[in-house]
């Protein structure tokens, strides 16, 4: 992880002197830094773009310093993708003519490093149009997928087993046909972090990406939901004790300063269990009654609460593919009950 936050710099160096790219007729998603007619850089989990084109091919220049995997969906069919180092040319359909719908997102989460989309080439490249419901989670490494394809907790994190597209935020997404954009860093926590170094989620949370120095606009993409997951790595250690219920706090009036309007969840459950768990509930639980009895009624507090075998781990002890299942089902609860959000119908087989 380190080395891909150190390449950073280069990476971008590189990818500016690649060229302008052409102007891009696709919808991004999430946050991601879009540089009007040249493309734009993703890094954050599940970013990526939508489109819908005719023709035979589709293909995508891309920057990358070959560690990042996608999630490649054509016309609801998903493979993976492995990039190579450097600029390259990935062909990412090649079939029969017609009408087609592509999705492409980031598998691996923030902490491997930025993604240059260069050019996106294929006849009739047109948007998709943006949906309706909006949804933005703040979170770590439960949010981005780490670990999630593993076969349990006995095994240890490598990037094919990342997948976003299997996280709870992804999954929200697909129930209700949100958009959503996941800010989120492996090991990241809100006072601190899991490795104790390098900057929490207190100032990533406003920053374009991770690792650039670019404040994000709130106003270019203003959420009906809000989920915060933090905190697992602030107590994994020990309890933080009052820096974090200090700062979780500020981090929801600052929410709500921001997105006056949102739903604001803040949630705790996952690996973490007897005593330290026990504090950092209470700390998040607190946190959000406090902000209640200041006069903001728009807030929540929810528990996963994650049974116990098969799917329950992922590698490292991190959400397995049912947990995560189980995660976005809390959620989804709550957003339907509050907002009066339906489930979209699933098409049938």
């Amino acid at each position: 992880m380190k080395n891909a936050l150190r390449l950073v710099g280069s990476l971008i160096a590189a990818a500016a002197l690649a060229g302008a790219a052409t102007a891009q007729d696709v919808r991004v998603l999430g946050r991601n830094d879009v540089v009007p007619g040249a493309g734009f850089t993703a890094q954050w989990p599940g970013s990526g773009f939508e489109a819908t084109f005719e023709g035979k091919t589709l293909k995508a220049t891309i920057y990358d310093w070959g560690a990042n995997w996608l999630n490649v969906e054509i016309d609801g069919v998903t493979t993976q993708l492995a990039l190579g180092v450097g600029q390259q040319t990935y062909t990412l359909f090649d079939g029969a003519a017609g009408s087609h719908a592509i999705r492409v997102t980031r598998r691996t989460g923030a902490n491997v490093g930025p993604t240059r989309f260069l050019s996106i080439e294929a006849d009739g490249l047109k948007p998709t149009k943006a949906p309706d419901h909006r949804i933005l989670v703040i979170g770590d490494s439960y949010a981005s997928g780490y670990g999630v394809e593993g076969a349990d907790e006995k095994c240890t994190y490598s990037y094919e087993t990342q997948n976003a597209g299997l996280a709870y935020p992804a999954l929200l997404g697909g129930t209700f046909g949100a958009d959503v954009h996941v800010v989120a860093m492996d090991g990241g926590g809100l006072t601190r972090n899991y490795a104790g170094d390098g900057p929490t989620m207190s100032t990533l949370a406003w920053q374009t990406l991770p690792t650039g120095d670019t404040a994000w606009a709130a106003l270019s993409y203003q959420p009906q939901v809000i989920v915060v997951n933090l905190g697992t790595n602030d107590f994994d250690a020990s309890d933080p004790g009052q820096a974090f219920d200090d700062a979780y706090v500020f981090l929801l009036r600052r929410l709500r300063v921001a997105y006056p309007d949102a739903l604001i969840i803040g949630s705790a459950g996952g690996s973490l269990w007897g005593k330290r768990y026990t504090a950092e509930k209470t700390s998040i639980s607190d946190a959000i009654a406090f902000v209640e009895k200041e006069g903001d009624k728009n807030v929540r507090f929810i528990e996963f609460k994650l049974k116990p075998g098969p799917g329950r781990y992922g590698c490292d002890y991190h959400l397995g593919k049912r947990a995560q299942a189980e995660a976005a089902a809390a959620l989804d609860q709550e957003i339907s009950k509050s907002l009066g959000w339906q489930p979209m119908a699933k098409s049938a087989e």
